[in-house]
């Protein structure tokens, strides 16, 4: 299976999410250049909701 293929397949899985209105992101064993799936994840969650109370605040301060 090529990489094309099996980032169809990804999305396949990830469009209905997003379209749920979640947020997905997704790096592949290529962009992790090794690095733990899982440690990345659990810091990116760390960091995600930082930048969750900064978007969500602006998107307030845009409605007022």
């Amino acid at each position: 299976m090529d990489m094309t293929t099996e980032f169809s397949k990804l999305l396949e899985h990830v469009r209905p999410l997003e379209e749920m209105g979640c947020c997905v992101v997704v790096f592949t064993p290529a962009e992790l250049r090794g690095a733990n799936p899982s440690k990345v994840e659990e810091r990116l969650v760390e960091l995600g909701w930082d930048v969750i109370d900064v978007l969500a605040t602006e998107s307030r301060e845009g409605e007022l």
